[in-house]
C-alpha cells in the first residue's frame, strides 16, 4: 500500500514548506497507530527526499509505569532497527497533575503544554526544520465536532491547519483507517493506550459515540465537516484582517492595551470580539487561554459602565476616558485573591462582597479568584462555572476545600449573585451578600 507514503511525500515535497536535502526533521511518536505510521513512511521516504530523520518521545508520568515503559520501548527498538536517533523525554512523575492544578487546566492540556516545550528544546537542541506529528483526518474531524459543541467562532471550527509555526502535520489527508491499512500491510506493530477508551474525556466520547452515530446516521458527515471547516478558516481569515484595520489594538505597555472607545462600540459585534482575542493573544501568549463566546459576546454588546470591571478571565476590560482598556489578569491587584478560612463568622472580600459562614461549613476553606480551568463536579462530569450557569457573569469566585472546588460564586453582569455547588453539597453553609 503506497497511498500513505505518497500522501507524505506530496506533502513534504510542497515547495511552501522548502525541505530541501539534508534538512533534519523530528518526528513526534507515542507508539501509537499513528505516529508509528508516520515514523516508518519517513523511514521509507528519506532516501527519496535526502532528509535526515530523528525522533523523540515524551513519557508523561500520568500512565501506570509498565505501560509509559512498554510505549518507550516499544519507539526504541523501532528507530534502533531502522538507525533513527531517538530522544526519549521523560517528565517527572506528578509534574503534568501538579501544573494542571496550579494553572486551573485539564490533566489532557497540561500534558500537551510539557509534550510540546519537549519537542521544542530537542528541536533547538538537533537544529531540526520541522517537528512532525502523526495527527490524521480523524484527529481534524474530532477537535471540529468538539469545537462545535463548545460553540466556538470561524477561528475554532477552521479545522487542524497543516503546518502552525514550526509543527507541520503531513497526515491530514490520511484516516485512521488508512493508517491501520497500512500498518498491517506492512505488518508493524503499534501500541494501544488503554486511556483512549475512557469515555470521562470528551475525545473519546465523541469518538466512541458520537462518530459511530454519525458515520450510520449520515455517511457524508465527514465531507460537509471539512467543506464547513474550510469555509469558517476562510471566514476567520477576513474576520481577523477586518478586526486589525478597522480596531488597531494599541500598546500601552506589556500587560496593558487599549482601544479607541468610540471604534469600537460602531464596529459589528463579531470584530469586537474578534479584538479582544486579539488582546488576549497577545497578553497571554503562552496561555492556552479559552474564553467562551457568549460571554464575550454579551461583554461585547455591552457599553461597559466607568466604574465597572468586566472578568474575562485571562484579561479585564474597563471603559476610561473615551478608550477601552484590556489588561492582562496578572497585573490586577485582585489577581490571585485568596482568603483562607477556619471558623464560622462574617468574611468580607474585596469583590464588594460579604460571606457569612456558618459553623457547619467543611473547614478549612477557600476563597479564591476564579479560574478558567475551575470544575466542578455535577453528574459524573465536571463541569465549568459557565456550563451550569445559563447566563453570563463578569466576575467570579472559586470556593475550594480539601477535595477541591465546591462552589462557585459569580456576580453577574446585572450585579445578581449566582452560587452553584459541587453534587452532594449543600452552598447553605454560607450566605453571600454585597457590601453595605
Amino acid at each position: 500500500m503506497r497511498s500513505l507514503e505518497e500522501s507524505i511525500f506530496n506533502i513534504l515535497s510542497n515547495p511552501a514548506y522548502k525541505i530541501e536535502q539534508n534538512d533534519i526533521l523530528l518526528a513526534a511518536v507515542s507508539g501509537g497507530a499513528d505516529s508509528t505510521a508516520l515514523l516508518a513512511a519517513l523511514s521509507a521516504l528519506r532516501d527519496k527526499i535526502k532528509f535526515s530523520l530523528y525522533c523523540i518521545h515524551v513519557e508523561h508520568g500520568i500512565r501506570p509505569a509498565a505501560e509509559s515503559k512498554g510505549d518507550a520501548e516499544a519507539v526504541n527498538n523501532f528507530c534502533m532497527d531502522r538507525d533513527i536517533p531517538l530522544k526519549i523525554h521523560t517528565i517527572p512523575r506528578g509534574k503534568v497533575t501538579a501544573y494542571a492544578s496550579r494553572e486551573g487546566t485539564g490533566i489532557e492540556a497540561a500534558a500537551r503544554h510539557f509534550r510540546h516545550r519537549a519537542f521544542l528544546l530537542e528541536k533547538r537542541r538537533i537544529n531540526a526544520k520541522y517537528i512532525l506529528t502523526g495527527h490524521t483526518q480523524d484527529d481534524s474531524i474530532e477537535n471540529i465536532l468538539m469545537r462545535i459543541l463548545k460553540g466556538s467562532g470561524p477561528g475554532g471550527l477552521a479545522g487542524m491547519p497543516q503546518r502552525r509555526g514550526v509543527l507541520l502535520r503531513c497526515m491530514l489527508e490520511i484516516t485512521r483507517q488508512d493508517v491501520i491499512a497500512y500498518l498491517k500491510e506492512k505488518n508493524f506493530t503499534y501500541r494501544i493506550d488503554a486511556t483512549n477508551s475512557d469515555i470521562n474525556f470528551m475525545r473519546n466520547r465523541v469518538r466512541h459515540k458520537l462518530i459511530p452515530l454519525l458515520e450510520e446516521s449520515f455517511p457524508s458527515y465527514r465531507k460537509t465537516l471539512l467543506a464547513l471547516a474550510e469555509t469558517q478558516r476562510l471566514a476567520a481569515d477576513f474576520i481577523s484582517m477586518e478586526a486589525k484595520s478597522r480596531l488597531s489594538l494599541k500598546k500601552i505597555d506589556k500587560s496593558l492595551l487599549s482601544l479607541n472607545e468610540k471604534d469600537f462600540l460602531d464596529a459589528p459585534l463579531i470584530l469586537r470580539e474578534e479584538a479582544v482575542y486579539d488582546a488576549i493573544s497577545i497578553l497571554s501568549p503562552k496561555k492556552n487561554i479559552q474564553v467562551r463566546r457568549a460571554a464575550l459576546r454579551n461583554i461585547a454588546m455591552q457599553a461597559i459602565g466607568a466604574d465597572l470591571k468586566a472578568d474575562l478571565g485571562a484579561i479585564r476590560m474597563e471603559r476610561r476616558n473615551g478608550e477601552i482598556l484590556l489588561r492582562s489578569s496578572k497585573t490586577e491587584k485582585d489577581r490571585g485573591f485568596s482568603l483562607l478560612i477556619k471558623r464560622e463568622g462574617l468574611y468580607t472580600l474585596n469583590k464588594g462582597l460579604c460571606i457569612n459562614v456558618s459553623e457547619g461549613a467543611p473547614f478549612p476553606m477557600v476563597f479564591r479568584s476564579h479560574r478558567v480551568g475551575d470544575r466542578l463536579f455535577r453528574g459524573r462530569h465536571k463541569r465549568r462555572f459557565s456550563d451550569i450557569i445559563n447566563r453570563d457573569f463578569i466576575d467570579a469566585i472559586t470556593v475550594l476545600d480539601s477535595g477541591g472546588p465546591l462552589a462557585f460564586i459569580g456576580i453577574s453582569l446585572n450585579g445578581d449573585i449566582m452560587i452553584e455547588s459541587r453534587e452532594g453539597y449543600g452552598a447553605d453553609a454560607f450566605k453571600v451578600s454585597r457590601r453595605g
